[in-house]
């Protein structure tokens, strides 16, 4: 469009060249007529004088030669102006030929610049409508504009307030949920394997190692004993003391099982593996929430509870960190009580070279069934069961290590595996009630175990055995 604009004024231009030239042929037009008329006028007075000359002709001879000689110089210039006369009517035809055709071509451009100032015209009025168009075309697009941002801004607000409502909801299903992710019969298969997995690190641990007590050793052993009497109580670490350990291990291997029965039970109850120092005071709040809410309620609010305590606490990398080198200094501690040859160094180092990745599989299924029983089961509470050292043997709670021995009384030594007990609260208030059971027996030693085994003989031994 701008170059149709741009092209009529070049147009234009060379038109009006064109009529300026025709102008100046006018001009000159004029000129060559004046210049005609001139000649015509000269030549009149030539023929005028030739007339005069040959009345006077009859004058003197020498009058005579002088007007021919005079008339000749007439002729001549008469005929130089004829033919300056024909040249410039010559020159006239043309100039009147090509004025014409300038004018035809005049009156051409004259219709083909009146075409495009029509043509100009309807093009600014095109130019002008489309103009008015794009104008609101740009306030429509505004107005959509500021309606998307309204539109947006509202979206963002729903979306804000459907994740607020969202967020509200799951933290109520948390509570009204009843469903659990684990049942009973899967609890019982992990604290199984868990139990074997104990049992079978035990037993080659104790035959890994041997057990003939050095007098170099003994403040190390003192030590050691004061310490497994806290964790297995102070007949097994008696015996430890007073056994003869290096053709049966089996005593050292029950003291292990023990210990890491007991370790691993408290991993399993732990609120928060004392990240928080709240062991207690978590115990005693849930407690209470147990004998006032209704089962659905505190088994939610348990597995709420424990899962950001535990995440509060410690990170689970170094709380596994953590357990498996405890677990591994106990062990180690009662192996140096009942007598190992090596120090509690070398015993240490030779300890996690082979049996660190086994000590650290006890923990991860430790720390599972933690989860497992306090927050994928919340229909009822499950905890791991087990015998305290002096108990009266039970054979309806309780199950003998030495299945062969066909033990119905006895004296509780320790624990070996542990057991898994269910308690579920049936209805609320006043009326409530709990349906407790057994779901698998703790297996314990009995003190008679260590009969027949032969004893140290060395009255220092035996001195220390007794402390």
């Amino acid at each position: 469009m701008w170059f149709c604009v741009r092209r009529p004024r070049e147009f234009f231009a060379s038109l009006f060249g064109r009529l300026f030239h025709d102008i100046k042929a006018e001009e000159r037009l004029l000129e060559l007529k004046k210049k005609y008329e001139e000649e015509e006028r000269k030549r009149a007075s030539v023929e005028d004088k030739l007339k005069k000359l040959e009345l006077e002709q009859q004058g003197s001879a020498q009058e005579k030669d002088e007007l021919k000689t005079e008339i000749s110089r007439l002729t001549s210039a008469l005929k130089k102006t004829s033919k300056e006369a024909d040249d410039t009517q010559v020159k006239l035809r043309q100039e009147q030929s090509e004025k014409g055709i300038v004018q035809q071509e005049r009156s051409k451009l004259q219709d083909t610049y009146q075409k495009l100032q029509k043509d100009l015209s309807s093009y600014q009025l095109q130019l002008s409508s489309y103009q008015q168009q794009l104008l609101v075309r740009e306030n429509e697009k505004k107005v959509l504009r500021n309606e998307k941002l309204a539109l947006q801004a509202k979206f963002d607000d729903q979306t804000t307030l459907l994740n607020d409502r969202t967020r509200e909801l799951q933290g109520a299903q948390a509570f009204l949920s009843k469903a659990d992710t684990l049942s009973g019969a899967e609890v019982i298969r992990l604290v199984d394997e868990l139990n074997q997995e104990i049992m079978q690190t035990a037993a080659f641990i104790s035959d890994s190692f041997d057990f003939v007590r050095k007098p170099e050793h003994l403040d190390e052993m003192k030590e050691a004993s004061a310490r497994t009497s806290e964790l297995i109580g102070p007949t097994m670490t008696s015996l430890l003391g007073a056994v003869q350990h290096g053709e049966d291990p089996l005593l050292i291997q029950v003291a292990l099982q023990a210990a890491t029965v007991e370790f691993s039970r408290w991993i399993i109850m732990t609120w928060d593996f004392d990240g928080l120092q709240a062991e207690q005071p978590l115990a005693e709040i849930y407690n209470d929430v147990r004998d006032t809410e209704s089962q659905a309620v505190s088994g939610r609010w348990r597995a709420l509870t424990r899962s950001h305590a535990q995440k509060l606490a410690l990170q689970e990398a170094d709380v596994h960190s953590t357990m498996v080198a405890h677990i591994s200094d106990t062990l180690v501690i009662v192996m140096i009580a009942a007598g190992c040859t090596k120090n509690y160094e070398e015993t240490y180092r030779e300890f996690t070279m082979k049996f660190g990745e086994r000590v650290s599989n006890i923990v991860r299924m430790a720390a599972r069934l933690n989860r497992a029983m306090g927050e994928e089961v919340t229909s009822a509470d499950l905890w791991p069961t087990h015998a305290a050292a002096g108990e009266k043997f039970e054979t309806e709670s309780m199950k003998d290590f030495d299945e062969g021995s066909g033990a119905q009384s006895g004296v509780v030594l320790c624990t070996t595996a542990l057991g898994l007990q269910r308690s579920e609260k049936v209805g609320n208030g006043e009326g409530a009630e709990y349906k407790t059971m057994t779901l698998a027996k703790p297996r314990v030693a009995l003190e008679a175990i260590a009969d027949g085994m032969e004893r140290e003989e060395n009255s220092s031994s035996a001195g220390f055995a007794g402390n």
